[in-house]
């Protein structure tokens, strides 16, 4: 028998899960994903128990016979020879990001304004009442200190609010002055906007700059009045259900996300999929809503078993609708498992502080929109460049090999050690991640890893064949 610390630095690559009936699991370090017969899922756990693979295959010999178990080791212990199983990985426990990641993204909160009041909004009061919209000097100064910071040829500017079409000329004059002055940068231009001011203009603008967008509809009509509505408590699901179908059934974007959030009071998001789906998004993304504990509406530890089968079902309605046609891209299950992100974004994240940036209407800059208005994460301004570098450097320097908390996790490399946000926000710092974020996250990626088991085999719901992979 291994010691303690040598047994948890097993069950740190190999991660085993039962889903509707399927065995699998995932090596950590590779990638790979497997479905294990009642064979080699036995002798894996055994493995995992003592650290002896002989010894596991005599505890599985007595209950399946020595052959079968035989077979199974040699079979495990091919693929851990070929670093596909169990394999050891790499640490970094000194890393920081250096020059190759430097910045790269702007989102400019071109706007704080706001023509809807939602009822979870996690933009502070005081920040939402100053309803303020950002000037062309703002948006200049922003754009040369990307200009000016940037290693990149790639750049992005993200425009967010608040509402940013009620700021649309500073919109229209923000990619121009990106396009003029930075004519010899590659530009990605993304909106993200609750459609309700999204006209002919508006779209005829953004296809013309090949935007991207984000377009938020929580889904059915009862879900998104329940929090989505004008500063009067009026819904307003009917009106961007009719704006997501002009905008869907005009063809306005080869890029976009109809992008929703969901709360404890519909776990069943998968019904709130298809009702997306039928208004013709073939683009997805469902995310819980970011609330402090003990709002009626955050999700609760108690949450999570209906919330891992409601991913499991996600992803066999979605195999089931490829299966007739009318294929929807689910954002957080699209998983790269053959290659993956580079090593430094597997460690870091999403480089909010030194990779991306957010400017406020006043030109304050902060790691990320979600610390907009919190003091303490105030990084510099625009006018005066990073004056915060000692923030900046705890913020290079929180990769997931410096996380007590993702030391034996196995979805580390696939979150990248959680949002910094939300631990930040919720108590904790930036070196340990929000336990119930972490929860939500791993139920999230086990569906994930599931909806790619499906890939080779899909199945109809209540339906156990086995996979092969």
């Amino acid at each position: 028998m291994r010691y303690s610390e040598e047994l948890a630095d097993l069950s740190s690559r190999v991660h085993l899960f039962v889903a509707d009936g399927l065995h699998l699991a995932f090596d950590v370090n590779s990638g790979s994903l497997y479905d294990l017969d009642e064979v080699a899922w036995e002798l894996v756990l055994y493995y995992l128990e003592c650290g002896d693979w002989e010894e596991a295959s005599l505890n599985t010999a007595r209950r399946f016979g020595a052959r079968e178990a035989a077979d199974a080791l040699a079979e495990l212990q091919k693929l851990a020879a070929a670093g596909l199983f169990f394999s050891p990985g790499e640490e970094w426990p000194h890393y920081a990001p250096g020059k190759e990641l430097g910045l790269k993204a702007l989102c400019l909160n071109i706007a704080h304004e706001c023509n809807l009041a939602c009822k979870y909004c996690f933009v502070p009061e005081n920040v939402r009442a100053q309803e303020t919209i950002m000037s062309e000097e703002t948006i200049k100064a922003a754009l040369d200190l990307l200009l000016h910071e940037t290693p990149y040829q790639n750049l992005t500017v993200d425009f967010f609010g608040g509402e940013p079409l009620l700021n649309f000329e500073g919109v229209k004059f923000a990619v121009e002055y990106a396009l003029r002055e930075g004519a010899n940068k590659k530009w990605k231009f993304t909106v993200t906007t609750n459609t309700l001011l999204l006209g002919e203009e508006e779209l005829s603008f953004f296809k013309e700059h090949d935007f991207s967008y984000v377009l938020s509809c929580d889904g059915r009509p009862w879900v998104h009045d329940a929090y989505r509505v004008t500063p009067g408590g009026c819904g307003t699901s009917q009106i961007v259900a009719d704006r997501l179908r002009d905008f869907i059934n005009a063809g306005a974007a080869p890029e976009y996300y109809v992008r929703g959030t969901f709360t404890r009071n519909n776990l069943d998001f998968t019904k709130d999929v298809l009702y997306l789906a039928d208004l013709g998004a073939e683009s997805i993304s469902l995310e819980p809503v970011v609330a402090s504990p003990g709002v009626p509406y955050a999700l609760r530890e108690e949450d999570l078993p209906e919330l891992q089968a409601e991913y499991y079902r996600l992803a066999r309605v979605l195999r089931q609708q490829e299966r007739k046609g009318k294929g929807i891209a689910f954002y957080h299950y699209d998983l790269d498992l053959s290659g993956g992100p580079c090593v430094a974004k597997r460690l870091t994240g999403c480089g909010a502080g030194y990779q991306y940036l957010t400017v406020t209407p006043a030109g304050e800059i902060y790691p990320c929109h979600q610390l907009v208005g919190h003091q303490e994460y105030l990084m510099g301004h625009v006018d005066r460049g990073i004056t915060a570098p000692q923030l900046q450097e705890k913020l290079q320097k929180a990769h997931i090999f410096r996380k007590k908390e993702c030391t034996y996790c196995w979805a580390r490399f696939l979150c990248g050690g959680g949002c910094h946000a939300q631990a930040v926000l919720n108590g904790g710092d930036l070196l340990h991640p929000y336990p119930p974020s972490c929860d939500i996250m791993r139920a999230r990626l086990q569906g994930a890893l599931y909806y790619q088991a499906l890939q080779n085999n899909i199945v109809e719901e209540g339906d156990r064949q086995r996979l092969s992979i």
